[in-house]
């Protein structure tokens, strides 16, 4: 059940979107945008057919006709309106390097708002990350002025965020107060789920105009570009952990694999040879292959420790750009707690990760070399004892071909009278004993080479 919300009420509230969307990859290099890339502006239409918003509707349109990072400011305003209160906003869309993102504001202009009308800017929660999904996520802005005298303003943040999100939602996401800030003199507030996935992690700041400079500083907006540059830049943080623990899963399953092979390695070893040379060939097709795709995940896993690396100074440059724009009481801890986070914990783990696994890559090679190693020997006894079988029948076919012909010519001289009673079955015995016994002799011949 929904809780009641309280009496509370503010002033010019506006809630702010910033999601971000990945347009070009590496791989493809900036000639050519990712698959998806106008993600962003297709989501906009959206939303501006779900709240009836022309120019919302229309906005892909513009985006063809505009660079992103020059379309500037459009406001709009909703057709429909929720009893007395006038949804109006602004969107603006950029390009910052291989990303592009979206800044997309809902607002009511309106003196006064109760806390619980805050649901309009926010209608049937399409603003949530899961709503939105973009590839390198997003940040939702509540900045509004409290009105009255307000003794706690975490519990009137709170009571802000139970106005956007039903408390469902609220329980559903594990939505909860990471931390308290000071932005433009003001108390901010940062909200978060901790998911892992871009996709999943919603950060929401209350932001409550509470000091005489910041509304004056706000609508100024010096601090715009340094809020995009750092959001970006933790939004891109967030996904390339994502990336290097997706990396650091499938990793682990290929060495799981490997794993199983050793188990059953001392096993398939006592099989009989045939069985056992069918099963190291089918390891062999295999083997290389899972060896393959871990040396992949190895590099990324790199990659990813790299990137991460560069992304954690970047922030650190635009946070201390950030500071020097903000005044002087202010405390941008949301912000400095995350450059951490980032710079030591994300860091660190991607360096345990490699620990684990880059010694298990020398262990497939010296697998795979040990199984062919056993499958050439095992065929090359074979094929010795097959030449050694077919040298043994050689000489005793050989020999029993000659006698055979010796026999034959001289079976009438030979004077006894079984003989003279059936001189071919004679003849073919006398050859049968030939035979037989050149075979032995091949054998005692082939068993003196090996010595």
């Amino acid at each position: 059940m929904q809780q009641q919300l309280g009496e509370n009420k503010v002033a010019y509230p506006k809630l702010t979107l910033y999601a971000f969307h990945r347009c070009y990859n590496l791989a493809q290099g900036m000639e050519t945008p990712v698959e998806g890339a106008n993600h962003l502006w297709l989501k906009c239409q959206e939303l501006g057919g779900k709240l009836n918003i022309p120019k919302l509707e229309t906005f892909t349109d513009f985006i063809k006709h505009q660079p992103p990072n020059l379309t500037g400011t459009i406001p709009f305003t909703a057709v429909a309106h929720q009893h007395h209160l006038h949804l109006r906003g602004e969107v603006n869309a950029l390009q910052i390097d291989d990303t592009y993102v979206l800044d997309l504001t809902f607002r009511y202009p309106e003196p006064e708002v109760s806390i619980s009308d805050l649901r309009g800017l926010n209608p049937h929660q399409y603003l949530l990350p899961k709503n939105i999904n973009v590839s390198l996520g997003q940040t939702l802005v509540l900045f509004a002025k409290p009105l009255g005298d307000i003794e706690n303003y975490q519990a009137l943040a709170d009571e802000c965020l139970r106005g956007l999100l039903s408390d469902a939602t609220i329980k559903e996401l594990q939505i909860y107060c990471q931390s308290q800030s000071k932005l433009l003199g003001s108390p901010i507030f940062e909200y978060n789920n901790d998911a892992n996935s871009p996709q999943e992690q919603c950060q929401i700041l209350i932001w409550l105009n509470t000091h005489p400079q910041t509304n004056e500083l706000e609508e100024q907006g010096d601090y715009y570009n340094h809020l995009i540059d750092v959001l970006n830049c933790r939004s891109k943080i967030i996904y390339t952990r994502w990336q290097a623990i997706w990396c650091n899963q499938k990793g682990r399953e290929d060495f799981s694999k490997l794993e199983k092979k050793l188990m059953e390695f001392n096993q398939v070893k006592y099989l009989p040879t045939k069985t056992k040379l069918d099963k190291f060939q089918q390891w062999l097709n295999e083997l290389p292959e899972i060896s393959f795709s871990y040396s992949l995940y190895l590099r990324d896993l790199q990659i990813h420790k790299n990137t991460l690396q560069t992304n954690s100074r970047n922030l650190a440059l635009y946070l201390n750009k950030f500071k020097n724009a903000s005044l002087a009481e202010d405390d941008l801890g949301f912000l400095s707690s995350f450059l951490e986070l980032a710079s030591n914990t994300f860091i660190e783990q991607i360096d345990v990760d490699l620990g684990y696994l880059i010694p298990a890559q020398n262990l497939f090679e010296q697998m795979i070399n040990a199984i062919r190693g056993l499958v050439e020997t095992e065929q090359a006894q074979r094929e010795r004892s097959l030449e050694q079988t077919i040298q043994v029948l050689g000489i005793g076919f050989g020999g029993g071909a000659i006698v055979s012909g010796v026999v034959t010519a001289e079976i009438d001289k030979i004077n006894l009278p079984v003989v003279h009673k059936c001189p071919f079955i004679s003849a073919l015995f006398f050859s049968f004993i030939a035979t037989l016994g050149f075979i032995i002799l091949g054998c005692l011949i082939t068993k003196c080479k090996e010595r």
